[in-house]
């Protein structure tokens, strides 16, 4: 059987994206949402539950950018003179080992907590930017995530859609991107330990980056992805939006956002998942489930 676990990423974030979200939501073809618990625009998460109570609803974690819910005076390692997150500094300091994970944990922790306080039972957990697999992060993410009962999680066990042969198109593809060979065996690691751990993963996190820089946005794309995808569960994210103020100051991702918001309002999405032999499915669907292993 194959499964397609669809989860709009950045929820909470910023009021133009909680619109585009709960816009698209009831077409069928997005089914999990995260949920970013350090923004203001958080208050909608309410009428999300409340409207679609059969979408999954997980936090996305978020270390990295903008103010966070305890007082910066408490985490003296994750934030700067301006009492936000370091954001693109954040890696550097995290591979360097100068980000205390004690602070990691109780500004996560926080963070749950701050969505529950809106009634939210949270399925599953990533995080803003994918930033949850560097040093430290990683740990204190699994480690606060098991304490909480959260036993799901998005995989990066990476599966790549390729227009021609699977076999010469990987070999293109890593031939031109040696340094993905690494991320990628090292990304595929940390989620044995999460399995190990007990926690749910999707058998694979599906990319496309092979078919070019805009292909997320483009509806050729996804209908090449229904056709391509392999037997299992598998998961991608994708980030709908209306281009805000907040959006413009602290993220990179912007006009891109207004594409995938149009491309996903097409209410054919559904019809052509299921000619494709394809279920749409969430994080509810994975853990009602039997638990997988990665080989």
């Amino acid at each position: 059987m194959k499964r397609l676990i669809i989860n709009a990423d950045g929820f909470g974030f910023t009021f133009g994206n909680n619109r585009a979200i709960l816009e698209l939501l009831p077409l069928g073809f997005i089914r999990s949402v995260s949920v970013n618990a350090t923004w203001p625009a958080i208050k909608d998460v309410a009428t999300l539950t409340r409207e679609f109570p059969d979408v999954s609803v997980g936090i996305h974690f978020n270390l990295t950018v903008g103010p966070p819910l305890l007082p910066p005076a408490e985490l003296p390692t994750l934030v700067g003179a301006d009492g936000e997150f370091h954001s693109d500094r954040f890696p550097g300091l995290a591979y360097r080992g100068l980000l205390n994970q004690e602070e990691m944990k109780r500004e996560l922790r926080a963070q749950i907590y701050r969505l529950r306080d809106f009634g939210v039972t949270v399925t599953h957990w990533d995080s803003h930017q994918g930033r949850h697999l560097l040093p430290g992060y990683f740990e204190a993410a699994m480690s606060v995530a098991l304490e909480e009962g959260i036993r799901a999680s998005r995989s990066h066990r990476y599966y790549l859609i390729l227009p021609g042969s699977r076999a010469l198109g990987l070999a293109g593809y890593y031939w031109a991107h040696p340094r993905q060979i690494v991320t990628h065996a090292v990304a595929g690691r940390k989620m044995r330990r999460l399995q190990r751990a007990g926690i749910r993963l999707p058998d694979y996190r599906v990319l496309l980056n092979a078919l070019g820089e805009s292909a997320v946005h483009r509806p050729e794309c996804w209908r090449l992805l229904l056709q391509k995808l392999p037997e299992g569960t598998s998961f991608i994210e994708c980030h709908p939006g209306y281009v805000d103020d907040d959006l413009r100051r602290y993220s990179r991702i912007t006009e891109s956002r207004e594409r995938e918001r149009l491309m996903f309002g097409d209410s054919a999405w559904p019809q052509r998942a299921r000619e494709a032999g394809v279920e749409i499915a969430n994080f509810r669907t994975l853990l009602a489930g039997p638990s997988n292993l990665i080989d």
